[in-house]
């Protein structure tokens, strides 16, 4: 399977700049990459755990590969004698015709209520029959029965009124039924118990769910109140096809899609009927074993009915009565399955095997990507301190790096936290357990800071304000981000109302009422017409060149949209470019072409495949980051004045000791001819003739004769751009290592005492932090340590 990344190309051969677009991952320097990082990106494949049978896979092999249901089992659940088989009396508690029990979760300590429409109910042991029927709990599995001949559901928990008492301390379980509710043929909802369910004893707002079957109320070994929805096992499997795959599948591909149903029959029934969950009951009715949600819905007070159920997948059933998976035991096999596996089963209990159904059927979360800031990361693991790495091991049994994964390393200044593969999923509630995590760089710190940013946009840059704040602020943090949806180039503002620091205004009035940024992103367009786009671009440029912004840069249009032709407008914003050096296009509709990426947009809510669904949004985020970055590296982004290089162990003076001392009393000697008795002793001890030395180079330097050694009699004595020489080890006395010391403390949590002095001790704890910002650990402290240690002690 290809992995999905952001295309690379070229810059346009012409003044008009179109920034290549570089892989993210590959544009974190050895600077920036020592440095704890922003956060991390987690691209991944599937959707669901991705054992047995793969949902879409079905739907895939079905209606592109012409497979039929039994061979989409066998495919899934198939080999090491497992078989398809009908089920027999032999299989004690699944016998054709048996019985399913179903735990109804939401209804978990709620009053048993239930309704029939044509009055057939009935509690069992009684002949007669009723509209509505109550179990109210009076002790452990002791319950009150109460009736009444219209279909009124009530939840309190005393005498409802209304009803009349007919049952008195009765043990349970409390047994419910209708007259025809069990039978196949049974017209939903009238021949049906229905289950009152709501939030409030009246039910003026509440939902009459209906069952096939019956209900039961009981009170489990711990004394919990349960209701039970007991049912033939065929009827279970009707309201269970159609909540896990959809019914309109059957429809595609000339009708072939049923084959997809047809297999997630057979794959429900065995999963329910290898079942054991509880003593009281089978199965639940949630994905926790699989949905299950009855068979018809509506509101109290309404006649309006919702068909849970469909005869598409109603056929499916029947189609497959009886069939479960079994082993070559005969034991009905645990039919696991999943929504996608993203083209790869997971393994364990059925073997791992590319997938080509899944890969055919190109579900939406086939692929998808997610960000997570250092500061969620750190919320989640406090006791890792700092988030420095993370790294992942796979199962090595094939497919995008090399398989899922099965644990996560997570390393931070103060301690290392691992997590199997499946609990880093929870964790973080991604789509699958294949994935694979990096880290996202911060910015290099040996470059000039970047000068100040406008960034404007629409609605599809307000949906990545989080991953805008979380991966591009911290590296540009100057940046003045305004985003809204409904903004335009020129002529509509927002939509809805925005607080501050949010501007109400439109593109052109964003430009002109921010103060004159160094750099002004534009990244409008989707609600301007493209007819007139041209002219709303040189309103724009009109409204940047009158402020002298010194770089201009444009984010054009994905050309996805149905509703709308952009291509007029990237070509207005590239002619634009072509006349204007001080102008670059950022190209996300190249980023954003290839044929797969359809997945990262969303046309579900509001329209026309513009709007970015949560993977379209991170990766967006990610192409803008390595925009700027790639403009930084170019030199295109104005910078402000450059920081010199970080000298740690700057300035020396009387009682220092150590290497940085011992290299200056060396170069002394050299630069000032000193021989015989005036000759420095190289000990590294700054003493008074050192400190004479130095005054006296001062004066030949012209510089102020302090016998300091400060940053200018550093460079001045030949040690300019020399900060290999800044190093600070055992032996050192500076009020540097004080600061090292309790920059370590903070970021190892340890108590460590500041001395000033570099012991062996304080030597291990430097490497304990250099192994965990992956730097040589040699427990010295030269400029590449000090800015990660004080970078992460400022995070502290």
């Amino acid at each position: 399977m290809t992995r999905v990344r952001i295309s690379v190309r070229r810059a346009f051969a012409v003044s008009a700049l179109l920034v290549s677009t570089l892989p993210f991952q590959h544009l974190n320097t050895a600077s920036a990459e020592t440095l704890p990082p922003l956060g991390i990106v987690v691209r991944g494949h599937g959707n669901g755990h991705g054992r047995g049978l793969s949902q879409y896979g079905a739907l895939g092999w079905a209606t592109k590969l012409n497979a039929s249901w039994q061979d989409i089992l066998n495919f899934y659940y198939g080999g090491s004698g497992r078989s398809l088989a009908l089920l027999t009396a032999a299989d004690a508690g699944a016998t054709p015709g048996g019985v399913m029990t179903v735990r109804l979760t939401a209804l978990d300590g709620a009053t048993t209520s239930v309704v029939s429409d044509n009055a057939t109910l009935s509690w069992a042991g009684k002949p007669e029959k009723y509209g509505a029927l109550v179990a109210i709990p009076v002790a452990r599995n002791t319950y009150d029965i109460y009736a009444s001949a219209s279909a009124t559901c009530s939840l309190t928990n005393s005498a409802p009124p209304g009803f009349t008492q007919i049952g008195d301390n009765v043990a349970g379980p409390i047994d419910f039924a209708t007259t025809n509710g069990a039978s196949p043929t049974a017209i939903a909802p009238t021949d049906l118990v229905g289950v009152c369910e709501s939030s409030t004893s009246t039910y003026k707002s509440g939902k009459i769910r209906y069952y096939r079957g019956g209900i039961r109320a009981l009170a489990d070994s711990s004394g919990n109140h349960r209701n039970i929805n007991f049912i033939p096992t065929e009827a279970y499997v009707r309201g269970v096809v159609p909540r896990e795959s959809p019914a309109g599948w059957a429809d595609q591909a000339g009708g072939l899609g049923i084959n997809a149903l047809r297999a997630q029959a057979v794959a429900a029934r065995s999963y329910a009927l290898s079942e054991s969950r509880y003593s009281y009951a089978k199965t639940c009715d949630t994905q926790d074993c699989q949905v299950y949600s009855g068979a018809m819905l509506r509101g109290v007070g309404s006649t309006s009915v919702l068909n849970l159920e469909d005869s598409r997948s109603d056929l499916a059933v029947t189609d497959t009565a009886n069939f479960v998976m079994k082993d070559s035991k005969l034991t009905i096999v645990r039919t696991e399955f999943t929504s996608s596996n993203g083209g790869r089963t997971a393994g364990g209990q059925f073997p791992a095997q590319v997938d080509n159904g899944d890969l055919a059927a190109d579900a939406v979360l086939q692929s998808w990507t997610r960000i997570f800031s250092a500061a969620e990361i750190q919320k989640k693991y406090p006791t890792i301190g700092v988030f420095l790495s993370i790294a992942v091991t796979h199962d090595g049994l094939g497919g995008d790096w090399n398989g899922y994964a099965t644990s996560v390393t997570i390393t931070g200044s103060a301690g290392v936290v691992t997590r199997s593969g499946w609990l880093f999923r929870g964790d973080f509630d991604l789509y699958a357990p294949w994935f694979e995590a990096t880290p996202i760089a911060a910015a290099d710190s040996t470059l000039a800071p970047v000068g100040s940013m406008l960034f404007v946009g629409d609605s599809v840059s307000e949906s990545i304000a989080a991953e805008f704040s979380s991966i591009i602020t911290p590296a540009y943090p100057t940046t003045n981000f305004q985003a809204c949806s409904g903004r335009a180039m020129a002529g509509a503002d927002c939509l809805f109302t925005v607080a501050p620091p949010q501007l109400d205004l439109d593109g052109v009035g964003i430009v002109n009422s921010s103060e004159t940024p160094a750099i002004a992103v534009v990244a409008l367009g989707y609600n301007d017409d493209p007819n007139t786009f041209d002219a709303k671009v040189q309103q724009m440029m009109s409204a940047l060149t009158s402020k002298s912004i010194q770089r201009i840069v444009f984010v054009n249009l994905s050309t996805r949209s149905t509703s709308r032709s952009y291509a007029k407008s990237n070509a207005a914003l590239l002619a634009v470019a072509a006349t204007n050096p001080t102008v670059s296009i950022l190209d996300w509709n190249a980023a954003s072409s290839a044929a797969n990426q359809w997945r990262w947009f969303d046309n579900s809510s509001l329209c026309c495949w513009v709007h970015l669904n949560t993977t379209g949004q991170a990766e967006f985020a990610l192409f803008l980051r390595a925009q700027f970055d790639a403009l930084r590296a170019q030199g295109l982004l104005p910078t402000t004045a450059s920081t010199a290089a970080v000298i740690p162990g700057l300035p020396l003076e009387m009682k220092n000791t150590g290497v940085m001392v011992q290299s200056i009393q060396k170069k002394l000697n050299a630069v000032l001819a000193l021989k015989g008795k005036k000759r420095l002793m190289t000990d590294g001890q700054f003493g008074t003739g050192t400190a004479n030395a130095v005054k006296a180079f001062q004066a030949t330097a012209a510089l102020p004769v302090t016998g300091i050694v400060d940053r200018a009699t550093w460079d001045a004595i030949g040690f300019a751009g020399r900060i290999d020489l800044a190093v600070l080890k055992v032996g050192t006395k500076h009020a540097a290592v004080s600061s090292i010391q309790r920059a370590l403390a903070k970021v190892l949590k340890k108590k460590i005492k500041t001395t000033g002095i570099f012991t062996s001790s304080l030597a291990n704890d430097v490497k304990t932090f250099q192994k965990r910002v992956s730097l040589k650990a040699n427990g010295r402290v030269g400029p590449s340590t000090w800015t990660s240690l004080m970078a992460t002690a400022a995070l502290v």
